[in-house]
């Protein structure tokens, strides 16, 4: 794994985790920044966990070389590379029966043909060339949204769920959007993060109540946003930030719409914050701004839509933990992925701890 400074290629996907970024290149290849699940090497007698001293360049994932998709969790990153799914990072208990201490990426050989990943804290979900959903991982409030006696769980199929294309994960549940543009949730649900009009844990999977076809969707820790087909922002779950989008309320058990100036493409959600991209290359955000995650150059919460001042030609967002990504132009610049908020780990680069305004991380050709 050799640094890969001032590389200018053209990158195909960003994601967010707890404090780490990924890209993927369109080349295949996967750059890393940040904590673990980076992709970064670790000395033997360094505390993984502590991360004392922020890597601040990018590091290139291992072999293999040509990934189609990643996605970055709490820790831990996921990848899929000619339909195998790869794990790296790190994770002392075993997730699914299988330790990872190794940022080198290795199989998961339960898993063959899958087209689809999703990393989150503790519990991971694949989804195959068939459409079937797979979740691994500690199944507390039965995110997992299958029965089982076992707290810690290999992967398997969910039952009964129709063609899935997407799946996202939040802090204990998950919700998958279908083929035909239904939503489903199970888990946790003490802040009505699955959308479904109440507030009860839910077993196995149920559709979501929505009088609008969803087409994108998003999770922060107990909250989630979707994009219907005219472009409209709808949002559910914990509101404390009004990162969900009626400030007057402290949850949301069903989806509710946000109201934003012009119609959206993208939206992201992070720890009690939210993102949301437009048609027209601006990116709007609201809810929790302690890391400066809402890139206005304060730390100031925001309880309703607000444009980040001078970024545009926006074409991507991914939200972390406490960290925003973009690619775009900030002010005057080149097309560049940009990061802010949350920098503890080096998850931005060469930015301020807190960086309150979108930060150049790598220059696009």
């Amino acid at each position: 794994m050799g640094l890969a400074q001032n590389t200018a290629e053209e990158i195909s996907t960003i994601s967010g985790g707890k404090d780490q970024t990924l890209v993927l290149l369109k080349s295949q290849a996967i750059l890393g920044w940040g904590g673990t699940g980076s992709g970064r090497i670790t000395a033997l007698n360094e505390d993984i966990c502590g991360n004392k001293t922020p890597n601040t360049g990018a590091v290139s994932v291992g072999q293999p070389a040509r990934y189609s998709q990643i996605s970055a969790g709490c820790g831990i990153s996921l990848g899929v590379s000619q339909q195998q799914p790869y794990i790296w990072g790190f994770c002392q208990i075993g997730i699914g029966g299988k330790e990872c201490f190794t940022e080198v990426p290795s199989p998961i050989s339960e898993l063959t043909k899958i087209s689809k990943v999703a990393a989150g804290q503790l519990i991971f979900a694949a989804i195959d060339e068939n459409a079937r959903v797979y979740t691994w991982g500690l199944n507390v409030d039965s995110a997992l949204g299958r029965t089982t006696t076992q707290i810690n769980v290999p992967p398997d199929l969910i039952p009964n769920l129709p063609p899935i294309k997407d799946i996202v994960i939040g802090d204990h549940f998950m919700l998958a959007l279908s083929n035909d543009h239904r939503v489903y949730g199970w888990g946790s649900n003490a802040a009505g993060q699955l959308g479904v009009g109440h507030l009860q844990t839910v077993l196995s999977p149920i559709p979501l109540e929505c009088s609008v076809k969803l087409h994108q969707l998003t999770v922060g820790s107990t909250h989630a946003l979707a994009i219907s087909s005219q472009g409209e922002v709808y949002g559910w779950g914990s509101n404390h930030f009004g990162q969900s989008g009626d400030h007057r309320l402290s949850y949301i058990s069903k989806p509710k719409r946000i109201v934003l100036p012009e119609p959206m493409t993208a939206v992201a959600a992070g720890m009690h914050y939210s993102l949301a991209l437009s048609a027209s290359g601006k990116v709007y955000a609201w809810g929790w701004n302690g890391c400066g995650q809402l890139g206005m150059g304060d730390l100031q919460s925001r309880t309703s839509p607000t444009v980040i001042p001078r970024l545009s030609g926006v074409r991507k967002i991914a939200a972390g933990e406490m960290h925003a990504l973009a690619i775009g132009k900030y002010q005057f610049g080149k097309q560049q992925l940009l990061g802010w908020g949350s920098n503890a780990s080096g998850q931005l680069g060469a930015a301020a701890t807190k960086q309150t305004t979108p930060n150049p991380m790598f220059t696009i050709t």
